[in-house]
């Protein structure tokens, strides 16, 4: 099930709570259902489906299957090869800016 049948069954099953409200001291616990399964609808409609295959890695473009990998756009290899050519590039900057004087030692 992906996350637009899950919204649908979720819609579904507050119609049908809905429909259970009689405007008497019974009907809290519907309406906390109906609360739950709103914010249920919400965090579902904000988040990416697992299973969608058009989440590809910005990188190489392979599909990205973890939760994790989605929200940062790429897989751990990908990552760790990411990562590593930032600190050298930012590295390398900070040597060259360094031997031009233009970055001062503690302040100085």
């Amino acid at each position: 099930m992906n996350n637009i049948k899950a919204i649908q069954q979720l819609e579904d099953l507050k119609r049908d709570r809905l429909s259970f409200i009689n405007n008497n001291e019974l009907d809290s616990v519907f309406l906390d259902d109906i609360k739950a399964i709103s914010l249920a609808i919400k965090a579902l409609e904000k988040c990416p489906s697992i299973k969608d295959s058009s989440y590809n890695c910005r990188l190489c473009g392979k599909e990205l299957r973890t939760w994790r990998s989605i929200q940062k756009g790429f897989g751990p290899v990908c990552e760790h090869r990411y990562l590593n050519d930032v600190y050298k590039n930012q590295q390398i900057t900070f040597d060259i800016l360094q031997k031009k004087g233009e970055v001062k030692e503690n302040g100085k």
